[in-house]
């Protein structure tokens, strides 16, 4: 039986754009990845974490270019998880300026499962087609 994939963290790809003695290994594994010759699973909770740190670390990068850069990411052999869902969350996020990550992902899943979203934010998540009850159940 195959050894189950590990986890990716953030760091991986922090590293892999910087100047720093893990640099190398860490591009070496995303080349990996990429080519699907290396496996690990990607939660979208360092999609959304790089969402934020990529343009801190990587200098002049766009939102449209952070977004091109995890869609890219997503798409590789080697990356595992619930793909569908971080690649819409992530396109969702990509063309709705001011939608937070964490939105755009709660309104993909939303979407998927065919849920509602219990949330304030209603403006934002009703702009992504997502179903906000208002008042919250039980609030009124």
């Amino acid at each position: 039986m195959a050894e189950p994939a590990g986890l990716l963290d953030t760091n991986v790809f922090i590293h892999a754009h910087a100047r720093d003695t893990a640099s190398g290994e860490c591009q070496r594994f995303l080349a990996a990845l990429e080519a699907g010759a290396a496996r690990a699973h990607l939660e979208p909770v360092i999609l959304h974490e790089l969402s934020y740190a990529l343009p801190h670390y990587v200098k002049q990068m766009t939102r449209d270019e952070v977004a091109d850069y995890l869609l890219m990411v997503l798409s590789w052999d080697g990356v595992e998880g619930e793909k569908g869902v971080m690649v819409d969350a992530v396109e969702r996020w990509q063309r709705t300026p001011g939608l937070s990550f964490a939105d755009a992902h709660l309104s993909a899943l939303a979407s998927e499962r065919g849920c509602p979203v219990y949330s304030k934010n209603v403006r934002e998540l009703t702009g992504q087609g997502t179903s906000i009850p208002n008042p919250l159940p039980g609030a009124a």
